[in-house]
């Protein structure tokens, strides 16, 4: 039996792990000498004969083994892929071999030695792509509930927005939600409270300011992250990577005045929560506009290597600029 558990949300894949070795535990293996997991510990890479050698041995005062084998699937080249291939496809019936990939989905279902060893016999396959929107939500609601707590709407809105789909971060911050909220439900404020806003939501933040024209509040975010340290040059690259996420929603947006997240986020490769925030701040400004802004950042860009202008005041002229 070989079976692949795989996906960029690494997070649910090596839970999915974690659960499988102890319902095999339960199940074949209550000595603990008929799991095995490679590459082994102080070894770097995988080495074939002692994979393979561990697959074929036969169980001890057992009816299965299991072999865990990570990341080779998503690291083996095709030209090195057919010993591979062939130990795989000729395991014996009483081991059970486990893929252990953290490559994405699309991209790990395109390598050949995934192809290839899906027409096994006995195959089975759990992806785990990192969760969006909806699912997200989901996820969350159900781990609340798990932990022993729940969670208002409003709150579990903002906690997806805030800490997206880095299910490690977010696990770490629903057991300190529950923990804090001792029994009751975690509310909006609780979230407020203890969940720091990340960088790259503070810059969604000021661009809503930005597209607004609320120059007061706009000039405020910027003296808040400079107090908080935050480092000119990464304000700069940040606001240029948002005027050219603009730049494609409002092209999209001119096109067809209908276009979703969905498809900004497949167009754009950024995640459905980026295009739908740029979607709503593409609106106030024309393609014009955001050309003239995107032109002036290429300038300083230039300005900044020659040492004609420096990376604060770039920021603020490029800010200025957008809500004129």
């Amino acid at each position: 039996m070989l079976i692949f558990v795989y996906g960029d949300d690494t997070f649910r894949v090596q839970e999915k792990v974690k659960h499988m070795k102890e319902a095999f535990r339960v199940k074949f293996d209550s000595t603990g000498l008929n799991t095995a997991e490679y590459p082994t510990d102080g070894k770097p890479k995988l080495e074939v004969g002692e994979v393979f050698g561990s697959i074929r041995s036969l169980p001890f005062l057992g009816q299965k083994r299991m072999v865990i084998v990570r990341d080779l699937i998503a690291n083996t080249k095709k030209p090195d892929m057919g010993v591979w291939e062939k130990g795989f496809l000729n395991a014996p019936d009483s081991t059970i071999v486990v893929f252990w990939e953290t490559l994405e989905p699309k991209e790990l279902e395109k390598k050949p030695l995934f192809v290839a060893l899906k027409k096994a016999a006995d195959v089975h396959a759990y992806p785990f792509p990192e969760l969006e929107s909806a699912q997200l939500q989901r996820w969350v609601a159900d781990r609340v509930k798990v932990r022993g707590g729940s969670v208002s709407p409003s709150a579990l809105g903002v906690l997806c927005e805030r800490v997206g789909g880095d299910l490690w971060a977010m696990d770490h911050e629903i057991s300190k939600l529950v923990a804090y909220a001792s029994g009751g439900e975690i509310s909006r404020i609780m979230v407020d409270e203890l969940v720091p806003v990340s960088f790259e939501e503070k810059i969604f933040e000021l661009m809503d300011a930005i597209s607004q024209k609320r120059k007061a509040d706009a000039i405020q975010m910027l003296s808040n992250e400079r107090s908080a340290g935050s480092d000119d040059h990464y304000l700069l690259t940040m606001l240029g990577r948002q005027v050219r996420i603009l730049l494609g929603a409002r092209s999209m947006l001119d096109e067809n005045p209908r276009t979703t997240k969905e498809t900004l986020a497949t167009a754009l490769s950024v995640h459905p929560f980026v295009a739908q925030k740029a979607l709503a701040q593409a609106k106030g400004f024309t393609l014009v506009h955001l050309k003239a802004v995107h032109d002036l950042l290429f300038e300083f860009d230039q300005q900044l290597k020659s040492g004609q202008v420096s990376a604060n005041m770039a920021v603020d002229l490029t800010t200025v600029a957008m809500m004129t």
